[in-house]
């Protein structure tokens, strides 16, 4: 990944790219979570293969694309006709590569002013987080990262619980990725970060929209601090701290 979904830190691809070629390994990256965060060009990015998607953009659901540099071959998806260049047989989603088309336009137009207004955002949050809660720590590289994603560990609360909560007071955020949903493995991206299962278990991912404005980080900041303290004192990680003491 070009930038980690779960904690948004952004990868070194040139020096990855350097240890592929080393080793005659070709270099697929997925760069979802980065188009419009940050800027993109394949003509100076040592890779061989990209794929980014068109909802990540406020683009039309439902329609990717990949990038595949001259000279690399690759299966195709599915056979059966000519479309795709060969690779994926089937009708062309004509209305949604418009769409998507135009959504890089005017992501790739206004990638700058986006993520400085979105980095704002996301350290106003956090700030405000990290002063009204105790026991609050941000996973992942706390520079090198995307500016729409901010993972937080809160002490001795229960994520599951505190997702559902936040859910009903109108406030969508996640506990790991899209691609692990409905699943009770812990995140494998966490636990190779060296985190806890206890920490791993305490863990939630907000994102941030270049339409979040201050009001409603605020909103957000008034209900967790509502919802952390209940989730806490009913926490029997919380009675078994106090209890060793």
């Amino acid at each position: 990944m070009v930038a980690n979904n779960e904690v948004g830190t952004i990868q070194n691809l040139n020096a990855i790219a350097r240890t592929a070629k080393e080793k005659n390994i070709i270099f697929h990256c997925d760069a979802v979570q980065a188009i419009g965060n940050i800027a993109l060009d394949v003509k100076t990015i040592p890779i061989d293969a990209m794929s980014i998607s068109s909802h990540k953009i406020y683009g039309p659901k439902g329609i990717g694309a990949l990038f595949v540099r001259k000279g690399v071959v690759i299966d195709n998806l599915i056979v059966g006709g000519k479309q795709e260049n060969g690779n994926r047989a089937g009708t062309v989603n004509v209305a949604g590569a418009v769409g998507f088309g135009k959504a890089v336009e005017i992501a790739t137009r206004d990638v700058t002013i986006n993520a400085h207004k979105i980095k704002n955002i996301r350290d106003y949050f956090t700030q405000k987080v990290t002063e009204k809660i105790e026991g609050v720590t941000i996973n992942g590289h706390l520079n090198q990262r995307t500016c729409g994603i901010v993972n937080l560990c809160f002490e001795c609360v229960d994520n599951e619980s505190l997702l559902l909560m936040l859910d009903m007071e109108g406030i969508a955020c996640s506990i790991g990725s899209a691609c692990t949903a409905g699943t009770n493995i812990q995140s494998y991206v966490l636990k190779a970060m060296g985190k806890t299962p206890e920490q791993i278990k305490s863990s939630i991912r907000f994102s941030f929209g270049k339409n979040i404005s201050k009001d409603d980080i605020d909103y957000v900041v008034e209900k967790l601090v509502v919802i952390v303290k209940k989730l806490r004192e009913i926490s029997p990680l919380r009675r078994s701290a106090k209890e060793s003491k």
